[in-house]
């Protein structure tokens, strides 16, 4: 089997830069299976394409079909699953685990791992976990499309938290460090502990008055 037949075409801009052992396009599992089983014919993936001003660091692999916009950074070991797609200005932080088929908007900061399907809007920044509730593993890997998170337009996931399952988060919510959401998050609230969410405009704590002030005035 010559799986370098499987690669997808790179496409660089020119004023874009790459670092050391990166690997960009690698094929996706299904399509490497079907090569081994000669199921079809070998041919190459969806083309990569990296966009103007791009820095990608050191050890970061990009599977097929991904899509970088301009001035986006993306640090050393970032993995970054077929056919996502990440916004102009983003920047995707050290070690970030970004599965298949995920949408990162304009202006995003992502870390941490974020499950397959999951989308994260534009001015979002993510350091927790965005999973799966994986309820039905019986069912084998591949039969289950599980429901994915989705975290909208300003909204923070803060370090250490996790966000479980098909829920919404925001626009303009706060997920708190250590935090863990099972369910909806309305617009502008504060979420701690295990799904306990304050009204941003009630919120007593001082850390985030200036963030809550900007939300009011960014409306």
């Amino acid at each position: 089997m010559n799986i370098a037949a499987l690669y997808a075409a790179v496409y660089v801009d020119g004023s874009s830069v790459v670092g050391e052992h990166c690997t960009l396009g690698f094929p996706k599992e299904a399509r490497v299976r079907a090569a081994q089983q000669q199921q079809e014919t070998q041919s190459a993936g969806k083309p990569v394409v990296i966009g103007q001003q791009c820095l990608l660091a050191n050890h970061v692999v990009l599977y097929e079909g991904v899509q970088v916009g301009r001035d986006c950074f993306l640090e050393d070991r970032v993995r970054v699953g077929y056919d996502s797609t990440i916004g102009d200005c983003s920047r995707i932080v050290y070690g970030a685990y970004v599965c298949d088929r995920v949408t990162i908007g304009v202006d995003a900061r992502v870390a941490g791992f974020v499950c397959d399907g999951s989308v994260i809007a534009d001015r979002c920044t993510v350091m927790g976990e965005l999973v799966h509730e994986y309820t039905r593993p019986h069912r084998g890997w591949w039969e289950v499309d599980e429901d994915s998170p989705t975290v909208e337009p300003d909204s923070v996931v803060g370090y250490g938290s996790r966000v479980v399952g098909g829920v919404t988060i925001g626009p303009r919510s706060y997920v708190a460090a250590g935090a863990i959401v099972t369910k909806d998050v309305p617009p502008e609230h504060v979420v701690t502990g295990v799904n306990v969410h304050t009204p941003a405009n009630q919120w007593a704590g001082g850390r985030l008055q200036d963030l809550i002030r900007y939300w009011t005035s960014h409306r």
